[in-house]
């Protein structure tokens, strides 16, 4: 029967999952070592197109099987990744490595948990970083950058502006693939509008 896991909510894992984790513990020592400097860069959604010739580099580099790293690596970056969306807990997230690896008496599992529990809690807050920011780009243009300065108008082609001071703000932001910037100019009365929003917004 298949092995219920936390970070798939109670479902049942893939048939492979659990034969291609286990390739793990047979890396070379020196490749579990460093098994999340390959992992890592891996676990962006899509994957960048440098992981290819990095995985050949990495197995060179420690002598891993082109086969065990990449089975590893895809059952790794899977359950790091479904168990980082639930914001599952390192206990639970340990729980469902141990059963998946042969069990708590396993020999399998004495290698492979440990390895992906050192860096599980980090993984989990970089993922959670870039959920946050995929999910509001997700609904339209996101800012970026804040620049600002204050400027004075003493006078224009409509007259005497009696030396009214303005803030400057120009904003970055990012719109899907591209980005842009806008520069807006407030009085000050505007500006103490918007003070008062950002501290309502802030409280």
């Amino acid at each position: 029967m298949s092995l219920p896991l936390h970070c798939l909510g109670g479902n049942a894992a893939p048939e492979a999952i659990a034969a291609d984790l286990q390739a793990l513990a047979r890396l070379p020592e020196r490749a579990r070592a460093r098994f999340w400097d390959a992992l890592g860069p891996a676990l962006p959604d899509p994957p960048p197109a440098s992981i290819e010739p990095a995985l050949d580099t990495f197995a060179r580099a420690f002598e891993a099987p082109r086969d065990d790293l990449a089975r590893a690596l895809k059952a790794s970056r899977f359950l790091v990744r479904e168990a980082c969306a639930r914001g599952l807990d390192r206990s639970r997230f340990e729980e469902d490595v141990v059963g998946l690896a042969g069990g708590p008496l396993s020999p399998e599992a004495a290698v492979i948990a440990p390895i992906l529990l050192s860096r599980y809690d980090a993984a989990r807050a970089t993922l959670g970083v870039s959920a946050f920011r995929d999910t509001l780009a997700d609904h339209g243009a996101v800012v970026e950058s804040i620049e600002w300065r204050l400027d004075g108008v003493l006078a224009s082609s409509r007259g005497d502006a009696g030396a009214a001071k303005i803030a400057v703000l120009t904003l970055g932001y990012r719109d899907g693939d591209r980005k842009d910037r806008i520069t807006l100019h407030l009085s000050a009365e505007k500006l103490e509008e918007l003070r008062r929003a950002c501290e309502r917004m802030s409280s």
